[in-house]
């Protein structure tokens, strides 16, 4: 295989990408790596990171570009990790997130490269063809750096898509709360408060649950079902004992008319089985939580409305 079919496999593996180690690895001398680059046919994207002249760039693109130029143990990690997954709260809009074992030398703007760390294999895997930490390490490094609504949005999130479970998440807190790591603590504590209850569906829902928490309010069961007009539903929070129910109504769940129709429909045969539904919005939760939380004490008090 010549020089440039080697190199131009490994790049298609790369997102286009590949390193001068790499180049002199499939057989360019370092003379003509740096004609190369010198007559325009490559573009470095970061020191020692190339790619073909003129190809396609992208926000995934220079994030393995980092993870390539930090070096063979540098993963994505932190907040990029957790946009990878796909986690609840987890932007896209900020620095590159890395962890590696060396940070000298690593500095570039939009890029922030954690301490020094070597990480546990298990902690390690790669996803879209990109090293990072995985769902349970990611949890336990955004444990230090965001705040535990968002944590539990984010762990919620990824325990609803079966992207880690408790027990995954409990072995990791073990291993590493020994050894100090920030986050551990938070974790544990978000993990402590939910017990085994159901996965929440959305950050409203986490966002719910945290005021019903520090309410006073006996705590309800979370996707709770129910079968009522020869149908089976899932209340977001319930109390069966007083057929009291509460529903995060989020701006995108109930568009559309076809949607409003099946919403009538549920709330109608919740209704005939004797559910006292209550509905709580965002901008409830977040700037008028006392009307909310009066209506549902009055509710499980079986007081009429």
């Amino acid at each position: 295989m010549s020089s440039t079919r080697a190199l131009l496999t490994t790049a298609s593996t790369q997102l286009g990408l590949f390193t001068r180690a790499q180049a002199l690895g499939a057989g360019f001398s370092a003379s003509a790596v740096d004609r190369r680059l010198g007559e325009g046919h490559w573009e470095p994207v970061l020191p020692g990171v190339y790619r073909q002249a003129g190809g396609l760039t992208s926000r995934r693109q220079l994030l393995l570009a980092a993870v390539l130029w930090a070096g063979p143990d540098a993963v994505a990690s932190h907040a990029t990790a957790g946009h990878l997954w796909g986690l609840d709260g987890c932007r896209d809009d900020g620095p590159v997130e890395l962890s590696a074992s060396r940070t000298r030398g690593l500095s570039a703007e939009g890029l922030s490269v954690h301490r020094p760390v070597r990480l546990d294999p298990a902690d390690v895997t790669v996803t879209e063809g990109i090293p990072v930490t995985t769902v349970a390490r990611t949890l336990l490094d955004l444990g230090g750096v965001v705040s535990s609504y968002w944590l539990e949005a984010a762990l919620e999130d990824a325990l609803r898509r079966g992207l880690v479970t408790i027990a995954e998440l409990v072995a990791r807190v073990d291993d590493l709360g020994v050894r100090g790591r920030p986050g551990v603590a938070a974790v544990r504590r978000v993990i402590e408060e939910r017990g085994d209850a159901a996965p929440l569906e959305s950050a409203l829902e986490v966002r719910v649950w945290r005021l019903l928490r520090l309410s006073g309010l006996p705590l309800p069961r979370r996707q709770y079902p129910v079968e009522a007009g020869g149908a089976s539903y899932r209340l977001d929070f319930a109390w069966p004992h007083e057929r009291v129910a509460v529903e995060a109504d989020g701006y995108a769940v109930h568009g559309g008319r076809e949607a409003f129709q099946s919403d009538r429909v549920r709330l109608t045969a919740l209704a005939g089985a004797g559910w006292r539904v209550l509905h709580v919005t965002w901008e409830d939760c977040s700037r008028r939580p006392e009307p909310f939380l009066r209506d549902l004490r009055r509710a499980l008090a079986g007081v009429a409305a």
